[in-house]
């Protein structure tokens, strides 16, 4: 008789404890808004010069654009080119401008062709005109009469690029900014103008290598910075990234979203004291997160610092808390044994009962149900269970907690119809086994007791620790067929 109760306590102090599963922890980020890059002003080049008698016009334009008199820049277009400006504003659907524009010539006193009455170059100062006053239409139409006799003129396919992006025509903006870039082109706004259009389309590493361009050309674009460190994050350079946000924040300590980033990448580069504390001072400096207080409240249970971690969550209103964080944080406190924290959490859950589902508050009532027991009502956990397992069947925590409260009820029955229950599922096969084999020790059905632990061997051979069990019923079902 002693022997066999020698094996039942054993039983039970081997049978591991359930837990809620652990959920990712992950910084909530504010969205990042960027801006358009400027569009870059206008520029003659080699391949694109007025003819000489255009050279007073095209100085006059380019002053105009230069003091952002867009409109005084195209009234003095218009004075000179008005009827070929009115074809433009509709578009100029069948190509005239196209087919009356030439090249352009150096400054020489020599004379356009017969046929040729405008010059790409200053095709492309009224385009840029019609691009800074946000008019799309006659703007695509100057610039693309533009390229007819120069194919390769930069600016213009810049200018291009610029305007499809105002007007989210990704692949035609990519195309002509592409086209510029190789044909010489080496600008930081057009390689920032890049870098939007691959934010745009999500191609994070196109726009990582975009924008590290740009600011290569222009290192103290705050806005480019910012662009970069987003698309270090989407690309997974945390290492990198990191680096970034600490430059940032020597200029800018006060910026709770690179605090926010800092924490982010830092916790998924397993820095998680570094994470906790970047977390800390964008909470300080005006984050109200709820996600994110929850993820500092685990990141300061992970390092004991409970009573911060519960003020955290009790400071966050109770419809906002995510259930699942909630489920884990009280099994958690649960299993090192801080009732007093426990208590203050469940609560906080307890506030919200009436939000939850059928699953979560079968969930909460588990936790209840835990409470009870550790304070000795084993009657009211019983209770509390039971309506646990009304709410959701597939609780196989509560079933197991439910079967163990009956058994110390010693209603082996009941108890081993919830282990039973309990087995179906397979996160808790191993200790419904067990528990179903103490049951059977406790009915004496010693054959039973050795088949379910033999089982879960069989299934589980590091459980090396029940072997001592097993020879033991061996022991004593061999005795009793010699009896």
């Amino acid at each position: 008789m002693r022997r066999w109760a020698q094996l039942a306590l054993s039983i039970v102090a081997l049978a591991p404890a359930a837990h809620a599963a652990e959920t990712a922890l992950t910084v909530e980020l504010p969205a990042v808004t960027l801006t358009l890059p400027r569009v870059s002003p206008p520029h003659f080049q080699r391949e694109g010069l007025p003819y000489a008698t255009e050279q007073v016009l095209g100085n006059e334009i380019l002053t105009l654009l230069d003091r952002q008199d867009y409109e005084g820049a195209l009234a003095r277009a218009r004075e000179k080119l008005g009827p070929m400006l009115a074809v433009l504003e509709t578009g100029d659907p069948a190509g005239l401008v196209a087919r009356s524009a030439g090249p352009g010539r150096l400054p020489l006193g020599i004379p356009p062709s017969a046929g040729e009455d405008v010059s790409a170059t200053v095709l492309y100062l009224i385009g840029v005109t019609y691009l800074y006053l946000e008019q799309w239409v006659p703007a695509e139409a100057a610039l693309k009469a533009a390229l007819a006799p120069l194919p390769d003129y930069q600016r213009v396919h810049e200018a291009l690029g610029n305007l499809y992006t105002r007007t989210e025509r990704w692949d035609e903006a990519r195309a002509h900014l592409t086209r510029a870039a190789e044909l010489g082109l080496n600008t930081a706004s057009l390689y920032a103008s890049l870098g939007y259009i691959n934010y745009k389309v999500q191609n994070w590493w196109g726009m990582a290598g975009a924008y590290q361009q740009a600011l290569t050309l222009e290192p103290d674009v705050r806005d480019w910075k910012t662009a970069l460190m987003y698309a270090m994050n989407e690309t997974r350079q945390y290492a990198a990234g990191l680096a970034l946000v600490e430059q940032m924040l020597q200029s800018e300590p006060n910026d709770q979203v690179l605090w926010l980033y800092r924490s982010y990448m830092a916790l998924n580069t397993n820095e998680r004291g570094l994470a906790l504390t970047s977390l800390e001072t964008a909470m300080r400096l005006g984050d109200d997160s709820v996600a994110n207080k929850q993820v500092a409240a685990a990141l300061h249970m992970e390092r004991g610092s409970i009573a911060r971690a519960v003020e955290l969550l009790k400071s966050a209103p109770a419809a906002d808390l995510d259930f699942v964080f909630m489920d884990q944080a009280l099994a958690w406190l649960n299993y090192e044994n801080e009732w007093d924290y426990f208590r203050d959490l469940l609560a906080a859950a307890n506030a919200r009962r009436g939000l939850l589902d059928n699953l979560q508050g079968s969930r909460l009532l588990t936790h209840v149900s835990s409470l009870q027991l550790h304070d000795g009502d084993r009657r009211a956990a019983i209770a509390t269970l039971q309506q646990a397992v009304e709410l959701d069947s597939s609780n196989a925590e509560a079933l197991i907690t439910l079967g163990q409260a009956l058994r110390d009820e010693r209603d082996l029955n009941r108890a081993e119809l919830m282990f039973q229950r309990a087995s179906a599922f397979d996160l808790y096969r191993e200790n419904a086994l067990v528990a179903l084999a103490q049951v059977a020790i406790d009915q004496q059905n010693f054959e039973r007791a050795l088949t379910l632990l033999r089982d879960v061997v069989s299934r589980n051979p590091a459980r090396t620790d029940l072997q001592r069990n097993v020879d033991v019923l061996e022991n004593l079902v061999l005795e009793t067929t010699r009896d």
